[in-house]
């Protein structure tokens, strides 16, 4: 499997300790429900957020690195973002 998908973002919802993102990504890049996880004991949690907001407002492909191999069976835990402005 792979350790990071890149699309636009399709959703943002949060939750109690967790930001759930979806990217528009092909069927083997989806974890579980299509969600990247992004907890908020994450270091980097508000500045991660931040960027998949600004990718999402402004319609910028949003690249999520996985801390281990994407599964459709479960969320994948956000490691880190990048979104490159060109």
């Amino acid at each position: 499997m792979a350790i990071r998908a890149v699309g636009r973002v399709q959703r943002i919802y949060t939750t109690s300790g967790t930001a759930y993102v979806r990217l528009d990504v092909p069927a083997e890049l989806r974890p579980l429900d299509g969600y990247f996880a992004l907890r908020q004991s994450h270091t980097n949690y508000n500045a991660l957020y931040s960027l998949a907001l600004v990718a999402a407002v402004n319609g910028y492909d949003l690249q999520i690195r996985t801390q281990v191999d994407i599964s459709p069976t479960e969320y994948a835990d956000v490691r880190y973002m990048v979104v490159d402005w060109q």
